[in-house]
């Protein structure tokens, strides 16, 4: 079973304990297939002051996507987990604010830490993470990396640009990561000394449709071009295709259709 939890509130306070869905920076749903990554552990989240919530969290297992087996669920992270503390600030109107901090026992410390303004036409947004392997035969990343994004809206066409730069190696964590250059298949994870640019274009000028495709250039590894279209209807109905080239490595084609009951 992949969600199956209890909630409970006290005040401005929230505990979460089970099997569920979470959506961190290192450690999120990435539903880019059609089992997406649930998680087992507990939340705590508190939002006693004004526009900031507060999330402590432990992680102990994951199914989903990004396991071995899809549908069935498996440590993370030997059998020490994940710990995580976050700090989300929504007190800026139209930005959004998030700092992290995460641990794996003999695995890595990891910092994050995202800025995003966002309004109807234009969109800016920067990131930066440091990661310090904390392995004992040195196998864990150890690299910082630096991140910017940005897009402008105009009569239903999207343009977006990003730049990720990493000195040393870093991961995704478990999950999609965060990275702004991350493409359908390849992200700068794992890759020492990687620098990505990607470009995007898109058309939303249709109620409920996307058309879009988006270039990835990487400077170590396979280049990568995703088009795509989205369809969601006002209430219980949604298609997703997408055509993933990963030039000299191949490509393949993903679809999917949700009904929502």
């Amino acid at each position: 079973m992949g969600e199956a939890y209890v909630k409970g509130a006290l005040h401005y306070t929230t505990l979460k304990l089970g099997r569920f869905e979470i959506d961190t920076p290192h450690a999120d749903t990435d539903d880019i297939r059609m089992v997406p990554n649930t998680f087992q552990g507990a939340v705590i989240s508190n939002e006693d002051i004004v526009d900031t919530a507060v999330s402590i969290v432990f992680l102990d297992e994951r199914a989903g996507v990004d396991a071995d087996i899809p549908e069935k669920f498996e440590d993370i992270n030997g059998d020490d987990g994940l710990f995580a503390l976050g700090i989300e600030y929504y007190g800026i109107d139209d930005a959004a604010l998030q700092a992290w901090f995460y641990k794996g026992r003999d695995l890595a410390s990891l910092i994050y830490v995202e800025g995003i303004y966002e309004t109807e036409q234009v969109s800016i947004g920067f990131q930066f993470g440091s990661q310090s392997d904390d392995t004992m035969d040195d196998s864990g990343p150890d690299g910082e990396v630096y991140g910017v994004m940005a897009s402008y809206t105009v009569d239903g066409i999207v343009l977006s640009a990003a730049y990720n730069d990493v000195s040393g190696t870093v991961i995704d964590g478990f999950g999609g990561g965060p990275y702004f250059t991350s493409a359908d298949d390849h992200t700068i994870g794992e890759v020492e000394d990687q620098q990505a640019v990607t470009l995007g274009f898109e058309y939303v000028g249709i109620q409920g449709l996307t058309l879009g495709l988006m270039y990835a250039d990487f400077d170590s590894g396979s280049n990568e071009t995703d088009y795509y279209a989205i369809y969601e209807s006002v209430e219980d109905l949604a298609f997703e295709f997408i055509y993933t080239d990963l030039h000299e490595e191949g490509h393949f084609v993903r679809l999917m259709g949700n009904y929502y009951f």
